[in-house]
């Protein structure tokens, strides 16, 4: 799956989970001055509860609303602003560490709320391809 913005590509490409649910995940991101690969564990309800922040994000168009997910091995940080008139602005966390040994790379971008369609059927693809 792909969150892109202005500032920000990210590419997510999951494995299917393993007996206990977690999904390998290799993560590519271009940012301004920055491009880069690295692998992660993502477990798949956790990811779940991706696509229901996501969810929310499409149920409230037209509202303010700030949404933030990560995954529990701290590798991946997405918050979302919604604004009333439709701006979408971000922020990201990636680290092929956790957050708290990392190096961390960080920023912020800038999406229409036009983009929350396609990011959430990517996300719940994701979801129906690892049964």
């Amino acid at each position: 799956m792909e969150i892109k913005g202005q500032g920000l590509e990210s590419s997510l490409q999951f494995s299917k989970p393993n007996f206990e649910g977690w999904m390998n995940t290799t993560v590519n991101l271009v940012v301004p001055s920055f491009e880069g690969s690295f692998t992660c564990t993502v477990e798949i309800n956790e990811f779940k509860a991706f696509v229901e922040a996501l969810s929310q994000l499409k149920n409230s168009i037209g509202k303010e609303l700030e949404v933030t997910w990560g995954n529990m091995e701290e590798n991946i940080e997405f918050t979302f602003n919604l604004q009333r008139l439709g701006a979408l602005s971000g922020s990201y966390k990636f680290s092929p560490n956790n957050f708290s040994l990392g190096p961390i790379l960080s920023g912020e971008f800038e999406a229409d709320q036009t983009f929350i369609e396609s990011w959430l059927k990517q996300a719940k693809d994701v979801v129906e391809n690892a049964s």
